[in-house]
C-alpha cells in the first residue's frame, strides 16, 4: 500500500536527520518501500540503476524464485537512491553493493532506530521474546525457513 504524502514526507525527514550516509539512508528507504530483507538489499548494484531512478533491481543469486525483482521507486525515496548510486560510483566500482554490505547490519539498525522506522513484525502468535521487542531479522528468518523447506529439485543453480 503506498504511503500518503504526509507520511512519506515524515519518513524522508526522519531519514535525512538520522544519517548523512547516502548508502545507509537509501538502504532503510528501500527496505521500507520493498519490504526486502537485508540479504535481498545486499544484492542491489550501482550498475542496475536506471538514470531516471524509477526502479530498484534486487537479485536472487540462488535463483530460489524468479531470479530478480524490480521495484518501482516512490518519489520520496528516489533522492536517497540517487545519492547512494552517486556515492557508490565515487568510492568504488560498479560491482560494489549499492545498499548493504557485509558488516552494515548494526549501522542500518541504528539508523532505523534513530529514525524511528521499524520493519514489519511477525504476527503476535509467532513473536519470540518480550512484548514490545523489535525483531529485526524476522523476515530473513522467514525466508530462510521457506528455502529450507523447498525440495532440492526446485532449486536451480545460479547462472552467474
Amino acid at each position: 500500500m503506498p504511503l500518503t504524502a504526509p507520511t512519506a514526507q515524515r519518513i524522508a525527514h526522519r531519514l535525512h536527520t538520522a544519517t548523512a550516509h547516502p548508502r545507509l539512508a537509501a538502504a532503510v528507504a528501500a527496505a521500507l518501500f520493498t519490504g526486502a530483507s537485508l540479504q535481498q538489499l545486499a544484492t542491489a548494484r550501482p550498475r542496475d540503476d536506471d538514470t531516471a531512478a524509477a526502479t530498484l533491481a534486487l537479485h536472487d543469486r540462488a535463483r530460489y524464485t524468479d531470479g530478480c525483482a524490480a521495484h518501482p521507486i516512490p518519489p520520496w525515496a528516489s533522492v536517497f537512491l540517487r545519492a547512494a548510486v552517486c556515492f557508490a560510483r565515487l568510492v568504488s566500482n560498479e560491482d560494489q553493493e549499492l545498499l548493504a554490505a557485509p558488516g552494515d547490519r548494526g549501522h542500518l539498525l541504528r539508523v532505523a532506530e534513530t529514525a524511528r522506522l521499524r520493519p514489519p513484525q511477525p504476527p503476535a502468535a509467532r513473536r519470540k521474546g518480550p512484548a514490545g521487542r523489535v525483531e529485526w531479522d524476522w523476515r530473513e528468518r522467514q525466508e530462510a525457513e521457506q528455502y529450507e523447506a523447498m525440495p532440492t529439485s526446485r532449486v536451480r543453480p545460479s547462472r552467474r
